[in-house]
């Protein structure tokens, strides 16, 4: 069982008051990730047409996490979290205004995308594993179910809403340039919002030893843990055959999915063109947000590792129908797939959470991750060239089908079977 430092007194009011911020920073940061999430791509798309393309800046985007996540893990470990957060933030902030700038001014090359995602993907490797080993510091153990499906409820708002506004912002407000100031804008928000959080336990860094054994400390804590094992093999599996349906999907929209409801006047004139792909993403988000509301009862009714297997298989099988679909209305197991995937995030984020020592939260955290995202750059650029070659319809049936059984194999494994150890009262 991990042992916790006390609390401080008034700590459960502190934590609460600490709940707020974090939440509502995110939910205006990833409102500003899922603009740039539906534009980025876009732009990339405009300018080039080519899936092979278009799958290149979704590695770059991912492939940071292979290179730097476990050295940022045990930096993590060592530095002083909020901090680093907020210097994450203010870097991602920098690099949309220059792309924007650079748009503004006449510069259109898709190669600056590439560059920007690179960029956004490694401070996001800062950002995405220090808020999870910031998160037992800042609040209360029993809030932390809570707090990571507050932080996917926020997910699901921000898909729900960015790419109908980024579409909007591309159609009628200026162009790509003016959706990626927005992003930079909303990076900036955050950062305001990490400056008022107070951690009430002590991050206390581990003792020095040779940093190569501090590296490998987190993959050795991972391996040896079974839960967190087969979790995080599950994700590496599974990333390497999604990461192309979810990077490919404004191609899957736009090809095949839009242009076909006979939508009222005022509907069509506002969603025309790029628009109407906005809102398919919207409108998936929207479904999925039912799951995400009831994600925190799930987590106690099914316990954590039953959820991540479940949340799997809604991923693959509601996938599987949007491949076969060739209507508007495959937003529907789309939004029923994303939800299956907040399902997985918050029962695999509490996990890590819960079961790694205090001591090397950070690096366990950076190692299950970054073995999770091995899986991303090489799905991604392998799922575009498969793309151009055999047709997206073939790779979203196969691609979602091999979800489905990886989450009917560990059905049968002990994270099915895994019960929380009862938590130490603080």
């Amino acid at each position: 069982m991990k042992s916790e430092a006390e609390p401080n007194p008034g700590s459960q009011s502190l934590a609460k008051r600490n709940l707020r911020p974090i939440v509502a920073g995110q939910a205006v940061s990833l409102f500003g990730d899922y603009i740039s999430y539906f534009t980025l791509p876009l732009y990339v798309a405009v300018l080039t047409n080519s899936e092979s393309k278009l799958s290149l800046v979704a590695a770059a985007e991912t492939l940071p996490m292979l290179l730097f996540g476990l050295v940022a893990g045990v930096l993590l470990d060592r530095v002083v979290l909020r901090r680093s957060l907020i210097a994450a933030d203010l870097v991602r902030a920098a690099a949309f205004i220059g792309l924007g700038l650079a748009i503004s001014r006449g510069v259109s090359q898709w190669w600056l995308a590439l560059i920007v995602a690179f960029v956004v993907g490694s401070m996001s490797v800062v950002f995405d594993s220090g808020l999870q080993a910031m998160l037992p510091t800042a609040l209360d153990d029993s809030m932390l179910v809570d707090a990571n499906s507050q932080l996917q409820l926020a997910r699901t708002v921000g898909i729900t809403i960015g790419p109908a506004v980024g579409g909007l912002l591309v159609t009628w407000a200026g162009g790509f340039d003016t959706a990626f100031y927005v992003n930079a804008a909303t990076f900036i928000v955050s950062a305001a919002f990490l400056r008022r959080v107070v951690p009430f336990r002590a991050h206390e860094p581990p003792p020095r030893t040779v940093f190569k054994e501090e590296v490998f400390g987190g993959l050795k804590f991972l391996w040896r843990n079974m839960t967190l094992r087969l979790a995080t093999l599950g994700g590496t599996v599974t990333n390497f055959v999604f990461a192309p349906l979810e990077a490919l999907l404004i191609l899957f929209v736009r090809d095949r999915l839009s242009g076909q409801i006979d939508w009222p006047m005022w509907v069509d004139f506002m969603f025309r063109d790029d628009a109407e792909i906005g809102m398919f993403f919207a409108i998936q988000a929207a479904i999925a947000s039912f799951g995400v509301a009831v994600a925190p009862r799930v987590a106690r009714a099914l316990r954590l590792g039953r959820m991540f297997v479940v949340g799997l298989f809604l991923m693959g099988a509601g996938f599987v129908l949007v491949g076969i679909s060739n209507t508007f209305y495959a937003v529907i197991p789309a939004g029923i797939a994303l939800a299956g995937v907040t399902w997985v995030n918050v029962a695999i984020a509490t996990l890590r959470q819960r079961i790694a020592p205090p001591e090397m939260l950070g690096r366990v955290i950076a190692a299950s991750r970054t073995l999770s995202w091995i899986g991303l750059p090489a799905g991604a650029v392998a799922g575009g060239i498969i793309a151009e070659r055999v047709g997206l319809v073939p790779l979203y049936i196969t691609g979602s089908a091999v979800v489905a059984v990886v989450a009917l194999a560990l059905g049968f494994s002990s994270l099915w079977r895994y019960a929380e150890p009862a938590r130490a009262k603080g």
